[in-house]
């Protein structure tokens, strides 16, 4: 039965040479001869019924015709490359888990308590790479879990609320100096600081403490929460923010509580995978320890009032809350 398409080597020193334009090149990457790739080349283009090189003694040139066909098998082999590994990484005994966080709540909350994870989690390797909303319907991610701020609306992934709803209105104690704040209705002379990616908050704010006001999404705009805290520290404004994100800065006086006390907020973070890839060991034990250090760890030197668990592994372990 004739074949419908080339083989997998033909393509790849196909690959492999239009992006060296050189067969000696080529086969040094495919740890094959030059000899092996000039076959496979013209292997192909015979089935293909085109010359893809233009063969000179200073070296090869994509024909019109081979700058075509390199251009539309790309995302193909892209495609095969990225499902092979997303299978692979998806085995339930796998070591490794790439991780795309939401850029503040990693450096702020995040990371100063990894080191907890990595020391009774040895074998675990978290690789961090590049924050992006999740869409859990498309195939092609780059991460096998994500951290996102929002309602924990995943319909195709799976979503466990970690932290975040709670929430602080915050500024600089200069600015609180200069624009006394002694109760709800003081916030409406105050300048509001808007995160632009998430435009309703301040008006659920008022909505819900205050009722409807009209300028509850006017002030200066930042597409970043590690923004918005500079912004406030500067004496730019008031903030609202989630708690677990200015812990450190409430602790050092950078930033002052205006009324001591927390506002619900729909929103929080979550700790999101797609549903194919929610069984991996790495991926449970990273969400097992999550559920810990948000409910009853204490390893950010920020104690925590929730009692130690006895069914969890890291308080029976001895990570416990400070006295």
């Amino acid at each position: 039965m004739r074949r419908r398409c080339p083989t997998l080597s033909e393509l790849n020193a196909f690959t492999a040479a239009a992006r060296h334009l050189s067969f000696s090149k080529a086969g040094k990457e495919l740890f094959v001869t030059q000899s092996a790739i000039s076959r496979h080349i013209a292997t192909l283009e015979s089935y293909l019924g085109h010359a893809l090189f233009i063969r000179a003694t200073n070296g090869l040139q994509l024909t019109r015709m081979g700058a075509t066909y390199l251009s539309l098998i790309r995302p193909a082999l892209h495609t095969l490359e990225s499902a092979t590994s997303q299978v692979m990484a998806t085995q339930q005994s796998a070591k490794s888990l790439n991780v795309s966080a939401a850029p503040t709540f990693a450096a702020q909350w995040l990371f100063p308590r990894l080191k907890t994870f990595r020391a009774f989690n040895p074998d675990i390797s978290v690789n961090f790479v590049r924050y992006s909303v999740a869409d859990y319907k498309s195939t092609e991610l780059d991460f096998d879990a994500s951290i996102q701020y929002g309602y924990g609306d995943w319909h195709d992934g799976d979503a466990k609320y970690l932290t975040g709803r709670e929430t602080r209105l915050v500024c600089s104690p200069d600015y609180l100096e200069q624009h006394p704040i002694r109760d709800l209705e003081d916030i409406k002379q105050c300048t509001l600081l808007q995160h632009i990616e998430i435009p309703l908050s301040w008006e659920y704010w008022f909505s819900t403490y205050l009722g409807d006001y009209e300028r509850a999404r006017f002030g200066p705009g930042f597409n970043l929460f590690s923004m918005i805290i500079q912004a406030a520290s500067s004496g730019f404004g008031v903030a609202l923010m989630p708690h677990c994100l200015i812990e450190k800065e409430l602790a050092t006086g950078q930033l002052v509580d205006v009324f001591d006390r927390s506002f619900e907020s729909p929103l929080g973070y979550y700790l999101c995978a797609p549903n194919w890839r929610s069984n991996m060991e790495s991926y449970d034990r990273l969400s097992q320890w999550l559920s810990h250090e948000c409910l009853h760890g204490a390893s950010s030197g920020v104690p925590n009032k929730r009692q130690p668990e006895p069914d969890c592994p890291y308080c029976v372990a001895g990570l416990t809350p400070a006295p």
